[in-house]
């Protein structure tokens, strides 16, 4: 009976959260994580565009020096000029997948839009019944605050209310306090004074561990069912309440932001791919006049990168956005009650823990 009493507690104790759980504390351990991670997630997606476009002229220029690209054929210009500008083409039917994705959630009968009004009031009712702040706050990230400090002082009341408990309650509950407790602190720390649509916001949306500690609770109360006094019981009810509440507004505020993101990349393709086709097309019907010429061949080099580079802008563009959309995607992609099958970002540190054991 010890021996099953110290593999339960070890659940708690030994990992902060299960292996397939990255630890959202744990920084990155090299300047290529640092670069991965800003790359894939906290990079303005505008500077990541210039990037790999930099990269895109660069290698130009590279293939031109290796005599691989020749700017004094024309025929060679116009024929990779006209393969990337029919490589574009197929972006018109992107931007239009993407508005019609975005809008799809835009359109609805007066019903579904009551319907809709109607949950999001009682999903603020519950919150306000289960923090005690009324009203809720409105803005995004000060409303994720208010849920996780409401959580953060429910937990730091189940430590209080279970000082005098059983010796094994009450090291699994200061286990689990010790646990959670830095993670409420960087959230709330994070999201204070902040605005939705900053990485800041979106990074607590990420990395904020709810259905492990919505599991760790569901241990808590199973494996101490008959030692839990009814005060304490109460605080586990809160906390699961409050950690369903923060699950649902984490994943209603993600959706919101990826469709931002949506909207913005369909946007910049826009912007991008006209003024770049009209550019390859100006080059396509006018590099041979061009040549004619006879100007200094530097200007013929710089010309065709530039041109090249260009015609790769909307490539750049979407892979800037679609990398980080994917990847906010492939990271809460099954991040939903109790179920932590969240997926690994480049160069983030798993904890150890002895999640393989059996109950």
């Amino acid at each position: 009976m010890g021996e099953e009493s110290t593999r339960k507690r070890r659940d708690v104790a030994d990992g902060d959260a299960p292996r397939s759980q990255p630890d959202s504390l744990v920084g990155s351990g090299s300047r290529t994580d640092a670069a991965l991670h800003w790359c894939y997630l906290h990079g303005d997606r505008q500077i990541v565009s210039g990037l790999i476009l930099t990269a895109a002229f660069v290698a130009a220029l590279l293939l031109i020096r290796g005599s691989l690209i020749t700017p004094a054929e024309a025929d060679d210009i116009v024929s990779i000029s006209s393969t990337l500008i029919g490589g574009m083409l197929p972006f018109i039917t992107v931007v239009l997948a993407i508005n019609q994705l975005i809008l799809s959630e835009e359109f609805g009968t007066t019903g579904a839009f009551f319907e809709r009004l109607e949950e999001t009031a009682d999903f603020r009712e519950s919150i306000e019944a289960h923090t005690g702040v009324r009203p809720s706050p409105a803005e995004p990230s000060a409303l994720l605050r208010t849920l996780i400090e409401a959580k953060r002082r429910t937990t730091l009341g189940l430590a209080n209310v279970c000082r005098d408990a059983d010796t094994e309650l009450r090291e699994d509950v200061e286990e689990f306090v010790s646990a959670t407790e830095p993670r409420d602190d960087g959230a709330v720390e994070s999201l204070e004074g902040t605005t939705f649509g900053t990485f800041e916001v979106i990074s607590v949306i990420l990395h904020y561990d709810d259905p492990w500690q919505l599991q760790e609770v569901r241990k808590l109360r199973e494996h101490h069912r008959h030692a839990l006094s009814a005060p304490a019981a109460d605080q586990l009810d809160r906390l699961e309440e409050l950690l369903g509440d923060i699950h649902v507004a984490r994943q209603y505020f993600k959706t919101v932001y990826m469709q931002q993101e949506l909207a913005d990349l369909s946007k910049i393709l826009l912007y991008v791919g006209f003024p770049t086709l009209l550019a390859g097309a100006f080059v396509v019907l006018s590099y041979g006049n061009l040549l004619a010429l006879e100007l200094h061949p530097s200007l013929y080099v710089l010309v065709v990168a530039a041109t090249i580079t260009a015609l790769f802008s909307p490539f750049a563009v979407l892979l800037a956005y679609v990398l980080r959309i994917a990847t906010i995607a492939r990271r809460t992609a099954a991040d939903f009650g109790p179920f932590v099958l969240q997926q690994q970002l480049p160069g983030e540190d798993l904890e150890t823990s002895d999640a393989g054991d059996g109950d």
